[in-house]
């Protein structure tokens, strides 16, 4: 369903995005003050803290391949790689789910030590960012009298590079290392074998080389963000896409966290910052004090990495926009505290989200067994681990996102 949209005329801010315009829609109540919606409450549990983490929104085509014959557009106005205006609209709309989701939680008023955003150093996380949060912050419930259209939220990030958190690019040879030798193993040889007709013929049609599902994965995502923003596809793909394409796809993702030395050294830092956080909660020393939310914003590869750390992910494709929550709460007639994960993968900003249970725990996990049951997919000493155990190992060059 799409709302109305009313245009505000402010001179001042004459480039003002799509997703900070929206007609704001208060569904989260109904006429008692009764949240309609509150699939996560239990009246004998208090939410304490909540990490939600997203895929960023629709883009255009952020990559191409030779024989692309939308190699040059330039998908003007929005750009290669960018958010587009359906997208915004539709982040919009999650930002105000998250409203409803949260309301009683949060509260009306935004401070930068309740609320923290962190996305990577991306055009389409930061823009991802702004757009959630213009729906889950209405300018109705934050500002007074102050006339702007929008609530300023800054978006935390590191250099892609050097990312630590939501993307783990900082060098970690032994990652690398891992990664080939899994390569090297007889069922890979063997999977990427069953694919070889396939690989060729897609690089017939792409003049790409294809060797490996990663490969696939480049050539499935051009398609699918060409497909998105309402292209035409060549009429080679109608064999291929997504069919045939979709199994490699698929498993391009398993692949980067296929056992728990993988996990350890990519999701596992997200979890153990997440870890670090509910133990503050717990002990009473989180910082700021008044923290209630982190939002994260990264890629495909953020949502698959931390679900596969704590072995809830069921291979798929992670969509635009999928989002995950992890929600600490304490449990009054248990006298604990415990996690619960939520998963939403779909577009569609009304689709409710499904609880997900950590192998060998229920869905409200206890944090003391949660931190039990992950010991082997959490570092001890991130830098330590990544080093190398063969001195002639070569880091291979970064790709992506």
């Amino acid at each position: 369903m799409w709302y109305g949209y009313f245009v505000f005329a402010l001179l001042a801010l004459p480039n003002l995005s799509l997703c900070a315009v929206a007609e704001h829609h208060d569904h989260g109540k109904d006429e008692h003050g009764h949240h309609k919606h509150d699939e996560h409450h239990h009246s004998n549990r208090e939410l304490k803290l909540v990490h939600i983490i997203y895929r960023h929104g629709i883009r255009t085509p952020a990559d191409t391949y030779p024989k692309d014959i939308y190699i040059n557009n330039t998908w003007y106005p929005t750009g290669w790689g960018q958010i587009t205006e359906r997208g915004q609209v539709n982040l919009y709309k999650h930002g105000m789910y998250l409203r409803e989701r949260y309301d009683h939680f949060l509260g009306d008023q935004y401070t930068p030590d309740l609320f923290y955003v962190q996305t990577t150093d991306a055009d389409r996380t930061k823009v991802t960012a702004q757009c959630i949060n213009a729906g889950l912050w209405p300018v109705a419930k934050t500002h007074g009298k102050v006339h702007l259209p929008i609530v300023p939220i800054p978006p935390h990030s590191e250099p892609l590079n050097t990312d630590s958190l939501l993307l783990v690019r900082r060098p970690c040879p032994q990652y690398h290392l891992e990664i080939d030798r899994l390569f090297n193993t007889s069922e890979i040889k063997q999977k990427l074998n069953d694919q070889k007709d396939l690989y060729q013929k897609l690089e017939e049609h792409t003049g790409k080389k294809i060797g490996n599902f990663e490969d696939v994965q480049d050539i499935f995502t051009t398609l699918m963000s060409e497909e998105t923003v309402g292209v035409e596809l060549p009429a080679w793909t109608k064999e291929f896409y997504p069919e045939k394409m979709y199994e490699p796809m698929v498993f391009s993702y398993v692949l980067n966290a296929y056992n728990d030395k993988l996990n350890r050294l990519k999701g596992g830092v997200l979890l153990k910052k997440m870890i670090d956080d509910w133990k503050n909660v717990a002990a009473g020393t989180i910082s700021p004090k008044g923290r209630k939310a982190f939002l994260y914003i990264g890629h495909d590869s953020t949502i698959v990495n931390i679900l596969s750390t704590v072995k809830v992910w069921e291979p798929q494709i992670p969509g635009f926009a999928i989002n995950t929550f992890f929600e600490l709460s304490y449990d009054k007639d248990q006298n604990k505290y415990g996690v619960e994960i939520f998963l939403r993968n779909s577009t569609d900003p009304d689709f409710k989200p499904h609880k997900l249970k950590i192998p060998n725990c229920d869905f409200f996990c206890p944090l003391d067994k949660l931190i039990e049951l992950t010991k082997p997919v959490v570092p001890v000493n991130w830098d330590a681990e990544c080093l190398t155990d063969d001195e002639n190992y070569t880091v291979p060059p970064l790709k992506g996102p």
